[in-house]
């Protein structure tokens, strides 16, 4: 079985096809919206990786090394000289291909370095505007 279908069988929705950035729609009909952009990931243990799917509450990691599910762990997501520092758990894991880890308690400083990154990567949509806040 190839990586996509290993992963798929993980995520909380199902995916909408179309090209990238790519949709992924849960049970509870939130939209998570990311873009397939790589990005070198540090963590404490000194263990490196490589970030696809980077959104504002998680990213998945291509490593050869997964931490198991329910490890927490303190990254470091690294990109043109700027850099990101936050605790992660580990979502799932895919054994000698990656996981996917959920973003804990991104302090505040820094945000807006992941909203920065996802909107020049084009992966963030801004929020719809209602019909009474234009009237």
């Amino acid at each position: 079985m190839n990586s996509w279908r290993r992963l798929q069988e993980h995520l909380p929705g199902r995916r909408i096809r179309g090209t990238r950035p790519c949709s992924i729609e849960t049970a509870r009909k939130t939209p998570i919206h990311c873009r397939s952009t790589s990005y070198r990931v540090e963590f404490r243990q000194g263990d490196l990786g490589e970030t696809v799917n980077l959104s504002k509450g998680g990213c998945y990691i291509r490593t050869r090394r997964p931490f198991s599910r329910g490890t927490l762990l303190v990254i470091e997501i690294k990109n043109n000289g700027a850099r990101l520092r936050t605790d992660a758990k580990v979502a799932y894991d895919i054994e000698s291909d990656g996981m996917g880890l959920s973003f804990l308690n991104i302090p505040a400083k820094e945000l807006p370095i992941l909203e920065r990154w996802l909107a020049s990567a084009g992966g963030e949509r801004p929020a719809e505007t209602s019909r009474e806040e234009i009237e």
